[in-house]
């Protein structure tokens, strides 16, 4: 990755920092146990996916937006755990987010292990500047989006590897003599789809086992997204829940139904906020190509990726059978999910 040097010195830190000032921290995530409430979905009502087809229809034909249906179980948990990750704040002193830290660093570097301790011991290092840190320490970077912006670069090289090292790397295309710093704009991506969900502030839901949230949102805990883009993402955290309003559409067909359920197996809905955040960063790379950025520009090529990303989800949630990942990856114009 290439950097023009500030004028006047040799310092290689970017003068103007792409974060965020004023953002939430976030949490590491939770394992859901086994047999908890995440297995436990409502009764399928055929009147009511009826009524919800009829909405999303008449969304489909612009007459009206989407209203937020009322929550299931799944959805309720999983976005309750997703408003705790997004609350939590990166914390140097914290082993377990310095055992992720090195782990991305392993997961980046893999012939580089040995260049950070093991346990213990600073994790300033000048090699963080080569993963696209603005410094020596990652650790001044994460206050727009906390502990959670970890957690998803460290998802990423791990679930994404090939589609990770071609970002990172900067594989395709023509790049600018000044590209954005890589795991900087990885934690700018996190807040972008925080807010764009609706996940941060009033947006909070009480659930069965997700813990007990920040007082001052008791008072909204019954509070949704409310944006159409924020409402179709909330399909993709009950894939179970569009396999029945297709079915129900469709009249019960068995093979219809197999084929939605083997759709919905592959969601991963416990991973559906990383599955969108590795779409982000790839619209938000082309976007960076097809403009010709340089740095300077990066302001303005987050807003338009933003923007893309928010009509594909009002798109795909449009849809019949309600959002899915490949519904927003058609929308986008883009392949289906690769390595």
């Amino acid at each position: 990755m290439r950097r023009r040097k500030p004028a006047g010195g040799d310092d290689e830190t970017l003068n103007q920092p792409l974060l965020s000032e004023d953002a939430d921290g976030a949490e590491t995530p939770r394992e859901p146990s086994a047999g908890g409430d995440d297995d436990v979905y409502p009764p399928f009502d055929l009147l009511g996916a009826l009524h919800e087809l009829f909405l999303r229809l008449l969304a489909s034909l612009g007459l009206c937006n989407r209203t937020p249906p009322p929550l299931t179980e799944a959805q309720k948990l999983r976005l309750a755990r997703l408003a705790r990750r997004v609350d939590v704040p990166y914390d140097a002193a914290n082993e377990d987010h310095a055992r992720q830290l090195r782990e991305l660093w392993s997961l980046t570097f893999p012939d580089r292990e040995d260049e950070l301790p093991k346990v213990g011991g600073s994790l300033k290092h000048e090699g963080w500047k080569d993963m696209g840190w603005q410094g020596v320490d990652p650790a001044t970077d994460f206050r727009s989006g906390g502990a959670l912006s970890l957690q998803n670069l460290v998802w990423f090289a791990k679930h994404r590897p090939a589609t990770y090292e071609r970002l990172l790397r900067k594989k395709t295309g023509a790049r600018s003599e000044w590209e954005y710093p890589f795991a900087a704009a990885g934690v700018n991506v996190t807040f972008a789809l925080v807010d764009l969900l609706e996940l941060r502030g009033e947006t909070r839901v009480v659930a069965p086992g997700a813990g007990t949230l920040p007082a001052d949102a008791r008072s909204d805990a019954t509070k949704t997204p409310r944006s159409s883009a924020a409402v179709a993402f909330l399909d993709l955290l009950d894939p179970g829940l569009t396999v029945e309003r297709d079915a129900g559409a469709e009249g019960g067909d068995g093979d219809a139904r197999t084929n939605h359920l083997a759709r919905a197996s592959a969601a991963d809905p416990d991973a559906a906020f990383e599955h969108l955040y590795v779409l982000f960063w790839e619209v938000f790379d082309n976007e960076w190509l097809d403009a010709k950025a340089s740095y300077m520009e990066f302001s303005r090529v987050m807003d338009s990726t933003k923007d893309r990303v928010r009509l594909a989800l009002e798109k795909a949630g449009k849809a019949r059978g309600g959002c899915t990942l490949e519904g927003v990856r058609d929308a986008l114009g883009f392949d289906r999910i690769s390595a």
